[in-house]
């Protein structure tokens, strides 16, 4: 269907009606889709590593990258509190469950 022209410019046609702009990105040009790129870029950083030379079973594989989107989705994008009792921050996983997928650890040091 993308590959007719005429096709294309319906599409782009009522796009244009609803305020949307169509732009494709050109093949194997990874670098012009920065942000998602940044996503896989940090899941192909923490798989090798945390595999090492193990042949992981599918079930295995599954569980270490759910754990892995775990983790990147439960970085802080922003600080929701300026209050440095109340470490509170904003991640993607909180636009799924409203709170991080892995809670941020805090260790009372105190008596230590």
């Amino acid at each position: 269907m993308l590959q007719s022209t005429s096709q294309i410019a319906t599409i782009k046609d009522f796009l244009a009606a609803e305020g949307c702009e169509w732009s494709f990105m050109p093949p194997h040009s990874p670098h012009f889709g920065g942000l998602w790129e940044a996503a896989v870029k940090s899941m192909k950083y923490h798989l090798p590593r945390t595999l090492g030379s193990h042949d992981a079973t599918y079930e295995e594989l599954c569980t270490l990258l759910s754990e892995i989107e775990a983790c990147l989705n439960s970085r802080p994008l922003c600080a929701i509190s300026d209050d440095p009792s109340n470490p509170t921050y904003l991640s993607p996983g909180q636009f799924f469950i409203a709170e991080p997928l892995t809670p941020l650890q805090i260790n009372d040091y105190t008596n230590v």
